[in-house]
């Protein structure tokens, strides 16, 4: 039986899924949707002292979904070869841009309107619900209390801060710390400097968990058939999400995990059960969704919760704290090595496609014929070490050996 539920400053949610502070939960009506999607716990979308001035268009896909891809081909009975291929009817949303920071709704309509009429359906539903507030100490010191008495179990809270120097940050957690009472969480940007310091500061102002992180910008895209951006930001600029930002925001989950045990909200890229592992592995507690469930609707969250149960049953793990951290111990400061350590081929595994082949510079690895079958052959007179091939291989055939 698989245990999904975990604790976050001493809140329960029965999984570890919920949703990003964004348009999906702009309001009551959207926030009940995302419950009865089956989140863990519902988070609002950030608001402000004054509302915001949203440009338009305020959201878009990058390229349209479209991309260059590769496809493993059939062409023959034991014949699969790895084939560049353009999208064709298939759409991948690798990045997704938005203008907007926070909600253009006023503040006083969430707190007489929207979080009362989510409360009570959290309640019924055993979800937890969080407030978003932004930005500078004063406006958090303004509206923390009064988010409170509205009954919110937690709040987080961003500064959408990307200077050179925290400490904006920490006059921030400092001002709402001393404003409430409830637990808050502190939302990190991508290129928030020393981090590890950061955390470490904000653990002793007494800020009860993280959330990482968040989107990253400001960021362009052109319409090559039109000349304009595509969204309608200050010079065109929105801010990015979706899975081209989840390497940068496990870097920084990481990097928190390693510094403070504070617990960790992972934020950035998710749309697969694994993704959800990832971030697990790397520290997080639980983690949040938003672009996903924009592009494919609030049924991604029940399909990534049975994707990850699936793979806990798979590799035998009975609760998220069985996998929790389990990355940390590789992640080191120097480097795994710096020689070149050539790759080996289980030919077990092996289906010949192709694709290490293909993208390998340094032509070390060819596909030979054995007993009829193609097979990948690794030449270590040639071999890098820089282990591309490992990546790219669809059924793990060719991988280092490590330990």
């Amino acid at each position: 039986m698989v245990d999904l539920s975990v604790e976050i400053a001493g809140l329960r949610l029965k999984n570890p899924l919920m949703n990003a502070a964004c348009p999906i939960s702009r309001d009551a009506e959207s926030m009940i949707e995302l419950i009865e999607a089956g989140v863990g716990a519902v988070v609002a979308k950030t608001i402000s002292v004054k509302p915001a001035i949203v440009p338009r268009p305020s959201m878009s896909a990058v390229d349209r979904g479209l991309f260059r891809g590769v496809v493993l081909k059939t062409l023959g009975p034991g014949d699969v070869r790895a084939v560049p291929v353009d999208s064709g009817n298939y759409r991948s949303i690798f990045a997704f841009l938005n203008a907007e920071l926070w909600s253009d709704i006023p503040a006083e309509h969430y707190l007489e309107r929207e979080y009362p009429i989510v409360k009570k359906h959290c309640e019924e539903k055993g979800v937890v619900f969080i407030a978003s507030i932004g930005y500078t100490p004063e406006e958090l010191s303004l509206l923390g209390p009064k988010v409170e008495k509205t009954g919110v179990q937690a709040i987080e809270f961003s500064t959408h801060y990307i200077g050179r120097d925290y400490r904006p940050i920490v006059e921030a957690a400092k001002a709402l710390r001393e404003s409430v009472g409830i637990p808050i969480f502190a939302k990190l940007s991508p290129f928030t400097p020393s981090i590890p310091e950061l955390v470490r500061e904000l653990e002793k102002v007494g800020v009860n968990g993280l959330v990482a992180t968040n989107t990253i910008g400001p960021a362009l895209h052109i319409d090559v058939e039109t000349g304009m951006p595509v969204v309608g930001g200050p010079y065109g600029f929105g801010w990015m999400s979706g899975p081209a930002l989840k390497p940068l925001a496990l870097a920084v989950v990481a990097q928190a995990a390693l510094n403070t045990k504070l617990p960790i909200i992972g934020v950035g890229g998710i749309s697969r059960g694994v993704d959800v592992v990832e971030y697990i592995m790397a520290g997080a507690t639980a983690v949040q969704i938003c672009t996903a469930a924009i592009v494919e609707g609030f049924g991604v969250f029940k399909r990534i919760l049975s994707e990850l149960e699936e793979w806990m049953k798979r590799h035998g793990y009975e609760s998220i704290y069985d996998f929790k951290r389990r990355a940390l111990k590789y992640i080191k400061p120097e480097p795994r090595r710096v020689w070149a350590k050539p790759p080996v081929v289980d030919d077990k595994k092996c289906i010949g496609c192709g694709f290490c082949k293909q993208t390998c510079t340094y032509h070390a690895v060819k596909v030979v014929v054995v007993e009829g079958k193609r097979k990948a052959r690794v030449d270590v007179t040639k071999c890098y070490g820089c282990g591309v091939c490992t990546s790219v291989c669809p059924t793990r055939a060719i991988h280092f050996v490590e330990g």
